[in-house]
């Protein structure tokens, strides 16, 4: 690998750290497979526009030219811009939200049958 690949890497590396992900949701989060973050990090592989892309889209407040050349601003906070959720965490909040608005809509239901009720009574 290069010097400017391996030091460009090691940029990768530290927003990768400074996000406190792990190398699935890193992933998820920028788009990319698992196996391209881990080979970045293990300096197997060399980061591709894909990658740096992808953490310039979803990384707040990242300096683009710094993650490209390392010529910048580096802040030592990076955060997600969304937060990363596994399939298994998607669907149960699915569930769940599903689960809330049935039992919304039957509570409105019923309180529209007490105000009718009322209303007939008067």
């Amino acid at each position: 690998m290069k010097r400017a690949d391996k030091e460009r890497a090691e940029r990768v590396i530290m927003v990768f750290n400074d996000t406190g992900l792990n190398q699935r949701q890193f992933s998820e989060l920028i788009g990319v497979s698992q196996q391209l973050v881990s080979a970045v990090i293990n300096f197997t592989k060399k980061p591709n526009e894909t990658i740096l892309l992808g953490i310039i889209d979803n990384i707040k407040e990242i300096d683009p030219m710094w993650l490209f050349t390392g010529v910048g601003k580096y802040r030592n906070n990076y955060v997600p811009l969304t937060e990363v959720q596994s399939p298994i965490e998607f669907h149960i909040q699915s569930i769940v939200r599903k689960q809330f608005e049935e039992l919304s809509n039957g509570i409105l239901q019923r309180l529209s049958n007490i105000e009718e009720s009322v209303k007939k009574s008067n």
